[in-house]
């Protein structure tokens, strides 16, 4: 047994796994989370598996998408090799006396890249078959293009290994240590180099040759002059410096044509080359640092977070169409006080009172008021939202837009209202388009995630060296401007208007009034954008009413806080993303004020929208009760409002550290329900007149109604919050619609408008 196992244990292979555990865990933490990822371990409602089991390219899942995926896991096993190569070659000398070094140090290195990369496939025809409803072949077919474009990855970084390694071991090496020893830490490196050299070797009865022969290492070989074995070192270390410029200058040239949809690789394949770049840098690190590669990365940490802190290594993410080369607006009480003084108030109540004239104009007879809200959720609720409207609009035969006065939410669900609204608008202007069409849902559903996360990496972690005109104005692009434009793309350029451009449509009633309301960073208020000034729903209105509270909590009007700075000239695109900036994907927006303004995701507030349609009721309760034969508050939420109740259960040390934070997180939107439901409560005492809320819901665990469908599977598996939504997953999402509550609220929102037409 001893004889056999020891040949295993002892081979090269085996004693570089055993060498990665035991010296090398930052390296291994990259392929932990990548073997976690592919697993379904990491981030699984967020949908991050999804990007790199059903990666899309061009908007649609292909071999090409895996191969470039392939392609860049390629150049990521290179890295590793590189990095593996830098740190642990000095502890096999008999790799120093073999023709191409490099080479068969990476095939013997290939382990845990081989483990991953079957791992990977499997995952991927598993997926495709599970969730995609695939044949095995067409599965098998779409898996072989990610080692397919592995392989010709590593053959073309190879070949460049190959050709250098032969010139520079004969006529650099000795430039190589030179230039090496005039600097003072590169003679400490050195100095620790050679050290380690001549420590006691490892072990290592045999490798794999390129032809995988099997070659027992001489005991004499580890025995041969390090000189010559240093410089073959140096020389790799060169030609490591060489390939991470390489990659770094090729990834900036990607990102000069990132605006062309073919530049714009799957998001899967962006974060494989964020680590591959990660990989190198621990490499380069721990090689210069040796023992003291941990401080060293440190402080190299604190030296760029104190850089970044500088003006010109700062990076202001700006809001397209507003003037910030003008004297910033003034941000403090007093501001806030001179745009919600009395005469800004009854100026604005006045022009909504107008609004809603005109609205009560279409109906020979008091109608039903809808007061629509949508809640956020990224693409998932931009895609419920597109669907549900479409659903609920055509089963009325137009009522329910016509009935709708306002609209208010959060994230994707606005951007969902935002987009039905236009189609309904330009129906209504002569245009020959059906919106209850599947053309807009499939464009509402297009993958908007690949540009945002490319543009990260080649645009905004670095330095952003490209800029764009607009609205007379000029900014420099990063991941905001990828995602406005690629949204523009989705959805054939119909939103791509400014702020103005919706003013007298909504004055006029032909359209519903839009409550754009993200949320400032800095003190928590929200900055309600609308082409028509509301600073009514900024002040409190008496000092006894029972929503002080909510009141109290002053928010900012747009229009008038940032007048001078052209407002009115802001991008419809930037004002929707604005609210509903995901964390960590798309930045949050500096607005010009002193100090200014960060503004994020209107989710923070309230991600359904409903605090603001009671506020808008509340303001107008009298003129309503009057003209109007009820108020609807239709909510279409892409969750279900009735929580969980999870069991009981011991916690490990760590979950008990995590749990008062997580807790606070996944129960936001339950905080946001209770303190909603007790507004419309209160709403239903001081209104006087009928008020209901009604919901469509998007609930993944549904049974469905109607006979077509009751034979259909349970669905168990929910969406992930994503800006890219799977095939499964837009399919689960439609389906939702038939669910036996979402079919009575239809019924039961037909009837209460035929009675109003």
């Amino acid at each position: 047994m001893k004889k056999f196992i020891r040949p295993i244990i002892y081979s090269f292979p085996i004693q570089l796994v055993l060498n990665h555990f035991k010296k090398n865990q930052l390296l291994l933490l990259c392929w932990v989370l990548l073997f976690s990822i592919i697993n379904g371990g990491f981030a699984r409602g967020l949908g991050i598996p999804y990007l790199f089991l059903s990666p899309e390219y061009l908007n649609k899942v292909s071999f090409q998408s895996y191969f470039i995926v392939g392609l860049t896991l390629g150049g990521l096993i290179v890295a590793f090799n590189i990095a593996s190569y830098i740190l642990d070659g000095y502890k096999f000398n008999f790799i120093g006396t073999i023709k191409k070094p490099f080479s068969k140090f990476s095939l013997n290195n290939s382990v845990i890249p081989l483990a991953f990369l079957i791992n990977y496939i499997i995952q991927i025809i598993h997926y495709q078959m599970i969730y995609e409803f695939m044949e095995f072949r067409h599965a098998l077919w779409l898996a072989s293009a990610l080692p397919a474009g592995v392989f010709i990855s590593i053959f073309i970084l190879q070949l460049y290994f190959w050709f250098t390694n032969k010139d520079f071991r004969e006529v650099m090496a000795e430039r190589v240590e030179q230039r090496i020893k005039k600097l003072k830490i590169g003679r400490i490196a050195a100095l620790k180099y050679h050290k380690d050299l001549k420590r006691k070797q490892a072990d290592v009865i045999g490798y794999f040759d390129l032809k995988f022969r099997w070659i027992k290492v001489s005991q004499n070989s580890n025995q041969k002059v390090f000189n010559v074995i240093t410089s073959i070192f140096d020389q790799n270390h060169l030609n490591t410096v060489i390939a991470e410029i390489f990659i770094f200058v090729i990834i900036l040239i990607l990102g000069a044509f990132r605006d062309y949809p073919y530049f714009q690789i799957p998001a899967a394949a962006s974060a494989i080359l964020f680590l591959s770049i990660i990989l190198m840098a621990i490499g380069a690190i721990t090689f210069w640092f040796r023992s003291w590669a941990i401080t060293g990365a440190i402080v190299i940490f604190f030296l760029i977070n104190y850089l970044t802190t500088l003006d010109f290594l700062s990076k202001t993410h700006f809001a397209h169409g507003l003037n910030y080369e003008i004297a910033p607006v003034n941000y403090d009480q007093n501001s806030i006080d001179k745009v919600t003084d009395p005469r800004a108030l009854n100026e604005d109540k006045a022009t909504t009172l107008k609004i809603l004239k005109n609205w009560r104009k279409q109906f020979k007879e008091k109608p039903k008021m809808i007061l629509l809200t949508a809640s956020g959720g990224g693409q998932r609720a931009a895609y419920w939202t597109m669907n549900a409207l479409q659903n609920a609009d055509s089963i009325t035969n137009g009522s329910l837009f016509k009935h709708t006065v306002s609209i208010s939410g959060a994230s994707g669900g606005l951007i969902g209202a935002a987009y039905y609204r236009e189609l309904k608008y330009r129906q209504k202007k002569g245009s020959d388009l059906n919106p209850y069409s599947s053309d807009y849902l499939s464009n509402i559903g297009k993958e908007a995630l690949n540009p945002i996360i490319f543009s990260l990496l080649t645009n905004d972690i670095f330095f952003r060296y490209q800029s764009f005109d607009y609205g007379g104005y000029r900014y420099p692009k990063d991941r905001g401007y990828a995602f406005e434009q690629k949204l523009n793309r989705n959805l054939d350029g119909v939103l791509d208007k400014k702020l103005f451009d919706y003013k007298q449509a909504e004055l006029t009633a032909e359209i519903p009034m839009l409550f754009l309301a993200p949320t400032s960073v800095n003190d928590g208020r929200k900055l309600y954008i609308t082409p028509n000034s509301t600073s009514y729903m900024s002040s409190a209105l008496s000092a006894n009413d029972s929503l002080n509270t909510l009141m109290d909590n002053r928010s900012i009007d747009f229009l008038r806080m940032f007048k001078n700075q052209n407002a009115e000239n802001l991008s419809f695109l930037t004002a929707l993303r604005m609210s509903a900036s995901f964390p960590y994907i798309t930045p949050n927006v500096n607005l010009p004020s002193e100090p200014s303004l960060e503004i994020m995701d209107a989710g923070l507030a309230d991600n359904f929208g409903v605090s603001d349609a009671v506020l808008f009721l509340y303001n107008f309760k009298d003129w309503i009760a009057n003209n109007t034969s009820g108020v609807i508050i239709l909510t279409v939420r892409d969750s279900k409002k009735a929580a969980i109740i999870e069991k009981s259960q011991n916690l490990s040390i760590l979950e008990k550290l995590s749990t008062p934070i997580s807790n606070i997180y996944n129960n936001w939107s339950n905080v946001q329900d209770t303190r909603n439901d007790l507004l419309i409560e209160y709403a239903t005492e001081w209104f006087q007149g009928q008020l209901v809320h009604a919901m469509l819901t998007y609930d993944a665990g549904v049974h469905f109604s109607g006979d077509s469908l009751d034979n259909m599977k349970h669905i168990e598996e929910r969406a992930s919050l994503n800006w890219r939504l799977t095939g499964r997953e837009k399919s689960n999402i439609k389906n939702a619609i038939h669910s036996i509550e979402n079919q009575k609220t239809l019924k039961w929102l037909n009837q209460a408008l035929e009675s109003d037409d």
